[in-house]
């Protein structure tokens, strides 16, 4: 399993993927000019399955962004049908190799009130890293989470 760049042939696949998560994460009206813009900038991450009769489908996907001195994780998800097999800590693991020039390393995601985020919060702790500030984020309640790296 290898994280790769994204294409916009992904594109439909990722499409996907967000429908799949829109219950838990929210409305999402402009991801795909988002993750066109991701794409562009080299900042979106894949993991695909190459299975024969599933052609180069996204299991996994994750956008970075940076606003120094943090480099930033700011969208992951995986296919539901592909989640406990690793294709999250791969996404993140690989993430931290393209963020390692900044001094840490931000994300936010689900509070522990939120049962649904509880595996997101596992993956980012058994990575190292540690629960932060409680913030908002276009008016939801997000815990941060921060990865020190000097």
């Amino acid at each position: 399993m290898r994280a790769e760049l994204a294409t916009t042939m992904d594109v439909p696949s990722w499409s996907e993927i967000v429908r799949e998560v829109e219950p838990l994460f929210g409305s999402m009206p402009d991801f795909e000019a988002m993750l066109i813009r991701k794409i562009d900038q080299g900042a979106a991450l894949c993991i695909r399955s190459h299975s024969e009769g599933d052609a180069a489908c996204v299991l996994g996907g994750l956008l970075l962004g940076a606003s120094p001195p943090q480099g930033l994780i700011r969208w992951l998800a995986v296919r539901s049908r592909a989640r406990g097999t690793g294709i999250g800590r791969c996404l993140v693991e690989a993430a931290i190799k393209r963020l390692k020039r900044f001094d840490r390393i931000s994300v936010d995601t689900f509070r522990a009130e939120n049962i649904g985020g509880r595996a997101a919060r596992r993956l980012y702790e058994r990575v190292g890293f540690v629960a932060g500030p409680l913030v908002e984020v276009g008016g939801v309640p997000r815990q941060r989470y921060v990865l020190t790296l000097v």
